[in-house]
């Protein structure tokens, strides 16, 4: 049974991990709260600083206090992984406001891979 409503409005990233040789990335992020159930944005072409400007919208069941986020470029037959990130929604179930840059931490911590724009709000359905 689903206790809230997440929405969440991926705006855009800055500074992408550039994972192709030839020219920049084809950029989309995925979400998920639960692995069974993810969802994306579309698909920016050529650009290491995208703008979606999407909006998700997630049925928050009891005990999810985790959003996954993962940027990847999109390859024909394939993706690689720009990076990725878990933001803890409890100070946004619990009323706080969240419109904040979340970093894409390198590999083993060493740097940036990147920031990605994103909002939130939450409607509690059910207590």
């Amino acid at each position: 049974m689903s206790i809230g409503q997440l929405t969440v409005t991926v705006v855009e990233a800055e500074g992408l991990h550039d994972e192709d040789t030839v020219g920049k990335n084809d950029a989309y992020v995925e979400l998920y709260l639960d692995k069974d159930y993810k969802q994306r944005t579309s698909t920016k072409s050529n650009s290491n600083s995208p703008v979606w400007d999407e909006t998700l919208i997630f049925n928050v069941q009891e005990g999810q206090h985790t959003l996954h986020l993962h940027v990847y470029d999109e390859d024909i037959g394939d993706r690689d992984s720009v990076g990725s990130v878990k933001i803890d929604l409890r100070p946004v179930m619990e009323g706080a406001a969240f419109d904040q840059w979340v970093k894409l931490p390198a590999h083993f911590g060493l740097g940036s891979h990147g920031k990605v724009h994103v909002k939130m709000t939450y409607t509690v359905i059910w207590e």
